[in-house]
């Protein structure tokens, strides 16, 4: 993967002047992270959605959730925390972090452009940290665009935090309203209570070859019982110098015999949406080697019913979601156990 720009060393002093404003006005200490306002970029007309965390003092940082799937999908997370949502989901959600850490969260390149901007931090969660995050790949540096973002948003809530603060505006509490900040013709920024565009529902195109279609249509049911599920791998991959990939594995097992049937790493080579687009595939794939369908797959998350739903033409199985699939999970712990000595 080629490596994107970087930012120049005065976008990077800038974005640093910012976070020292930003920890000097502690917006943590009366705004939640549900208290998210949406910026919109005049140089797209994207919108952002900035939240702020660290009201319980422990982990201070801003969050911008870039575009309003990505922040759709937060607040599906979170409407599921508890009940099956799994933290790495939110790894999966396309956002920028500027967070405040400890100096042994850094790594060698966070420090080395601190030192050649001649800046100096002293203490516990009093170093800048610019993280950005996207599906299938581990949180990395950012990149021009994604500075000039941030810088935006950073600016936007040096604006509104304050007056949000002292009661000079709020935001609105019925669900689709936004307080959203917009350049306005005059080139002054702006408030304005709007509702802002849904995003268009991410597709996944799953096409199964034709030819693989007809030949599990004409297999035999069994008694079989699988288990399946598609679940982060540790550890990251990828070229020195560019952002890493995580891997995922979708493990299929066999529930009475504990045998894995499928366990190979899955990659976001192109796009994530393809990458879950490969699960089905994988599944027809077991199917033809095992010679028969199953007569059940249960599995361990919503995302992989509905990929093996997508299957109800050409597999005629049952697909049932369980909270704890035993023979995976043990499988599971076993390849983690591996892949940590």
């Amino acid at each position: 993967m080629a490596n994107e720009a970087a930012p120049t060393a005065d976008v990077w002093r800038y974005l640093y002047a910012l976070m020292g404003r930003v920890k000097e006005m502690a917006p943590w200490e009366w705004m939640y992270e549900s208290d998210a306002f949406a910026v919109q970029d005049p140089e797209n007309q994207e919108f952002y959605f900035v939240s702020v965390m660290g009201n319980l003092g422990e982990h201070l940082s801003i969050a911008v959730y870039l575009g309003s799937r990505n922040y759709s999908r937060l607040l599906s997370f979170a409407e599921r925390a508890g009940d099956g949502a799994s933290g790495e989901e939110l790894l999966e959600i396309a956002h920028l972090q500027a967070s405040f850490e400890d100096r042994d969260q850094l790594t060698t390149q966070d420090r080395d452009t601190i030192k050649q901007l001649g800046l100096k931090f002293r203490g516990k969660m009093a170093w800048p940290l610019f993280r950005s995050y996207r599906a299938g790949f581990a949180p990395w540096h950012l990149e021009a665009d994604e500075a000039r973002i941030l810088t935006l948003a950073l600016e936007q809530l040096l604006d509104v935090a304050p007056r949000f603060g002292d009661e000079e505006i709020d935001f609105p509490e019925e669900r689709g309203l936004s307080l959203i900040r917009r350049l306005g013709s005059d080139g002054h920024w702006q408030d304005q209570i709007g509702t802002i565009p849904p995003a268009e529902p991410e597709s996944v195109d799953i096409e199964i070859p034709k030819a693989s279609a007809d030949a599990v249509r004409r297999l035999r049911r069994n008694h079989n019982v699988l288990e399946a599920d598609l679940f982060l791998m540790p550890g990251m991959f990828g070229e020195r110098g560019s952002r890493p990939q995580m891997a995922y594995i979708f493990m299929v097992v066999d529930k009475n015999s504990g045998a894995i049937l499928a366990g190979e790493p899955l990659y976001a080579e192109s796009t994530f949406a393809a990458m879950l687009a490969e699960v089905p595939k994988r599944m027809v794939d077991i199917c033809l080697k095992m010679q028969g369908v199953p007569a059940e797959i249960q599995v361990g998350s919503e995302r992989v019913e509905w990929l093996l739903s997508s299957l109800s033409s050409i597999i005629d199985c049952k697909i049932k979601r369980v909270r704890h699939p035993r023979a995976l999970d043990n499988a599971r712990d076993a390849m983690f156990q591996f892949f940590m000595r």
